[in-house]
């Protein structure tokens, strides 16, 4: 702070100090603005230590909006690997059940053919004997 001007940073926190009007209670109590010898002349550190405070409480609230979000990321991103999970499963076994469809249709499909047969033999062996005789 200051550190090319050749000014120390107790010099800096004195000028600033001085420049507030709080140089003689600050020499009286080192302990900050928060400490319980502060007469009406300190109007001006009040504010600013209430100024960080709120910015305090801001941050904390934020930080703690943060890591509730990252919460609700976490689970979504649980959930979303398990919807992915149950989409794979889900697709895999719609391909075993269209490959089973299709056998059974091809099965359906072999006996039709197979009893169309068997009944044009039925009624083509008798006619073809009848006029073979």
């Amino acid at each position: 702070m200051g550190g090319g001007l050749g000014i120390k940073p107790f010099d800096s926190f004195q000028m600033i100090s001085q420049s507030l009007g709080i140089e003689h209670e600050l020499r009286l109590n080192r302990r900050g603005p928060s400490g319980p010898r502060f007469g009406p002349r300190n109007d001006k550190i009040r504010h600013v230590q209430n100024q960080v405070d709120e910015v305090i409480d801001v941050m904390q609230e934020n930080i703690t909006k943060v890591i509730e979000r990252g919460e609700r990321l976490d689970d979504l991103q649980d959930k979303s690997e398990s919807l992915s999970d149950n989409a794979t499963a889900f697709s895999n076994r719609a391909k075993q059940l269209r490959r089973q469809m299709w056998w059974r249709g091809c099965k359906m499909k072999a006996i039709i053919a197979l009893v169309a047969v068997i009944l044009l033999l039925v009624i083509i062996v008798p006619i073809v004997l009848k006029y073979h005789t």
